[in-house]
This record gives C-alpha cells, structure tokens and sequence, in this order.
C-alpha cells in the first residue's frame, strides 16, 4: 500500500514538468502500481486454489478412511466365512479329540468376537439399512454358532463321547490301542469310522448354525451391499 501511495506521488510531481519528462514519470509510476496490482490478484487465485486442493485432499482422505473400515468389516465376516468353511460337513472330525475341538472352539470364539466388533463399528459409520441388516443377520448366525459350540463342550458330551467312541472302535479293532490317532491318519477307512462314532445330535446342529452363516455370507448378495463403498472410480 505504501508503494502505491509513493506511485501516485510520483505521477503528481511529473505533472508538473516537461512533456517527456511527464510521460516517463508517469510510466515509472504506473508500472509499480500494476505489478502490485497482479501480485494481489494472483495471490488471492494461489490462496483459492490452495484452499479447494486441501480440501479435495482433505475428502479424498476421508474416502480413502472409510473404504479401509468398510474393508475391515468386510474381512471380519469373510475370515469368519473361511473358518466356517473349513469345518462345513467335517464337524465330526473336530469332535474327535480333545485338542482339536478346544482349538477350533477358541478359534470361533476369537471370529465372533471380530465379528461383532466389525458389525458394532458398521452400525456407527454407516447410514445403509440394508447392509446393516444383512450384517446382522450374520452377526447373529455366528454368535448362534459360538453358542452351540460353548453349549456343546460346556455338557462335557465330546469327552465322553470320544472315550466311548474309542471304547465301540477298539472293540472292533483290538490290534489298535485307545487314543491312538495315528493309526486313524494312516488308514482313511477306520478314520471314517472312528469320526462317524463321534457324530451326534450336537454336530448335527453344529453343522446347521455352520450353513446358516455361510448361506448369509457366501454369495454375491452380500459382497454387492459393499461394493459402492469399495471399488475405486476413475476420477481418484
């Protein structure tokens, strides 16, 4: 502002003299007066343009944010599908011994507590009733699975069950000793046997809470629910 003021003090004094003197003057004075004038007009174009470019950035970010949580949710449920799946019409066999029933009840439990983390965080981020009800229902068919599982062992049945399931095939089978699950891994046949003895009611039912949640999970219904939050458009 200062240097404007001294411009227009300058065009005032050459007035006052000769005719070139004049129009050099006022040349000299004008010139400072229009380069102050562009600073100003191009710095506040640079600050609206700063201003947009930090806050596309600042939306890109919040995009980028909540397709990762959506993501998150997303595994949630397909990692509990992958457990799922694994054990779908082979529940038997983990009721075969102790140790493979406690390990895979853990790893449930573990599942459907992520589970029901990634469906509380949901129903806080998003606004879509239909994905938040599909969520649910998932939520839901895996907690019912946990329970039976817990409800299963809690009874104490799968211990008894083994031993007695032991006790019929080593009857069959005297050549073999109880426990010795060795010799079940190195024949199919007497390993089919021995885990038909450890089906009952309770992996019966096991295997219905298995297939309700993979019926929710495992089909292209559910992935397109996350679709709009997931795929990436062209413009980003």
């Amino acid at each position: 502002m200062d240097e404007i003021i001294k411009s227009l003090d300058n065009i005032a004094d050459a007035i006052n003299g000769d005719a070139l003197t004049t129009c050099l003057s006022i040349i000299f004075a004008v010139v400072p007066i229009a380069l102050t004038i562009i600073t100003i007009v191009l710095s506040v174009r640079m600050d609206k343009q700063n201003q947009k470019l930090q806050k596309s950035i600042a939306d890109r970010d919040t995009v980028n944010q909540t397709r990762q949580c959506v993501l998150d949710i997303y595994n949630a449920y397909l990692d509990a599908f992958h457990l799922t799946g694994q054990a779908s019409g082979n529940v038997a066999d983990i009721f075969v011994s102790d140790q493979s029933y406690y390990m895979w009840a853990n790893d449930i439990d573990n599942k459907s507590k992520a589970v029901m983390y990634a469906y509380n965080r949901a129903k806080l981020m998003l606004n879509d009733p239909q994905l938040l009800e599909t969520l649910k229902n998932g939520f839901d068919a895996f907690s019912a699975l946990n329970g039976a599982v817990k409800s299963y062992i809690f009874t104490g049945a799968p211990t008894r069950t083994i031993q007695n399931a032991w006790c019929i095939f080593c009857q069959a089978h005297p050549n073999i000793q109880p426990g010795n699950y060795y010799a079940l891994l190195q024949d199919s046949v007497m390993a089919n046997e021995f885990r038909k003895l450890c089906s009952n009611t309770y992996t019966d039912g096991i295997q219905k809470n298995i297939e309700t949640y993979m019926a929710i999970v495992g089909n292209d219904d559910f992935d397109g629910k996350f679709k709009k939050y997931l795929q990436i458009s062209k413009s980003e």
